[in-house]
């Protein structure tokens, strides 16, 4: 059985956000083919790796070896401490020697890198000087814009772009995050894929979506699942609800925490249709999508995915989301469903449209969000990654 070493910065139970949970999907999938270690950056300052497992996948934690842990999201931390953090994970000397002897003592066939902060582009050197290929996901933007400081952000990305080259393959979650760096010169050596990610099914999940209750002529229940960061775009969304009369749109379920939290509640006033929920338990989700007529995703930044898009399809609540980044790659209909980002007045469209439709129409909508999201699955993850895999391992041999 082959060996696949998959790299991220953080690995459950330590979750920040998306990325850490589609790397564990990845992870769980590929392991039944392949043997499946991971390698991540645990909360430990000094010493060696930690081995620890999580459902059978052994995972193997570096010290973090640097200021602080990205993982401890309780820390306050002030822009100078971030940016020496960011100085030292260009390249941290530290996380390269531990992890070049680890590759000289395990060599995996493939490794393949995630997001890399923490690890820093030392896993792409030591990588290359081993001769084991390496294929990198785009999750994000960090190569480009790792942090709002524009001089290092041009430094580091002149340095990322130099080290990509070091990369086998490429894989963007969306055709978007894979043009964005492409056209700018990363992965010049590299082949070039795109494989969305996917959301894992359960018996749970069908069992909501069977039950779901679709509506018709009563005022709506709409829901926001995400962060409350100015780039969700959530002021535009809970703007719209406040123009919008309330026989037409009944209430705006807010599921989420961050730092807008209280500027959104002085945004809301009065209007109590407007309910912030606060932060879902990961279990909570999918019930809390099932309870909504739509889900709204205003982002004002491009987004590389929106899981969130999917997981609402799997029960069966249709999205309205902004025409940005990979999002109208995975809508059902992207014409009909995205709107104009930055726009109260296209929420409000939004909101008509579905407000509009007959009841049959609706009914079938949500036939139509389940069936499109069973193509987002872990057969179509696995056999997308093993291509790639078996290319490179059979040109290794």
């Amino acid at each position: 059985m082959q060996k696949i070493l998959i790299a991220h910065s953080l690995y459950p139970p330590d979750v920040i956000g998306g990325a850490e949970i589609s790397t564990q999907i990845l992870a769980q999938t590929l392991n039944p083919t392949y043997d499946v270690k991971v390698i991540t950056v645990g909360g430990h300052k000094e010493g060696e790796l930690r081995i620890d497992k999580v459902n059978e996948i052994e995972i193997l934690r570096l010290p973090f070896n640097n200021r602080y842990w990205i993982g401890d999201s309780a820390k306050q931390l002030s822009t100078p401490d971030k940016v020496l953090w960011r100085v030292k994970d260009i390249f941290n000397v530290r996380q390269y020697q531990q992890i070049k002897r680890y590759l000289t003592q395990t060599r995996p066939s493939v490794i393949h890198t995630q997001n890399i902060p923490g690890l820093s582009l030392a896993i792409w050197k030591a990588a290359y000087e081993l001769d084991i290929p390496v294929v990198h996901t785009l999750r994000d933007f960090s190569l480009i814009e790792p942090i709002k400081i524009a001089a290092y952000s041009k430094m580091y990305r002149q340095i990322s772009k130099r080290y990509s080259r070091m990369i086998s393959a490429v894989i963007g979650i969306s055709g978007h995050i894979l043009r964005t760096h492409t056209v700018m010169g990363f992965f010049e050596h590299s082949t070039k894929h795109v494989i969305h990610n996917i959301v894992e099914k359960n018996e749970v999940v069908q069992d909501l979506y069977a039950s779901k209750e679709v509506r018709h002529n009563l005022p709506l229940d709409i829901g926001y699942f995400g962060q409350l960061t100015e780039v969700k775009g959530v002021q535009y969304l809970i703007n719209a609800v406040k123009r919008v009369d309330e026989k037409i749109a009944g209430r705006l379920f807010v599921f989420g925490d961050g730092p807008m939290l209280d500027q959104l509640k002085e945004m809301a006033g009065s209007d109590t249709r407007i309910i912030f929920m606060g932060k879902l338990d990961k279990s909570q989700i999918a019930q809390k999508m099932k309870d909504m007529d739509l889900t709204i995703v205003p982002s004002t930044w491009n987004e590389p995915f929106g899981r969130v898009v999917i997981e609402s399809y799997q029960v069966g609540t249709p999205v309205y989301a902004s025409r940005v980044g990979g999002m109208p790659e995975i809508l059902l209909d992207a014409e009909q469903f995205s709107f104009t980002s930055h726009s109260v007045e296209e929420i409000i469209k939004a909101i008509f449209h579905y407000y509009n439709l007959s009841g049959p129409a609706k009914r079938d909508l949500k036939h139509q969000c389940f069936a499109h999201c069973q193509s987002f699955n872990a057969d179509y993850l696995l056999k997308e990654h093993s291509d790639i895999y078996e290319r490179l391992i059979t040109r290794g041999g």
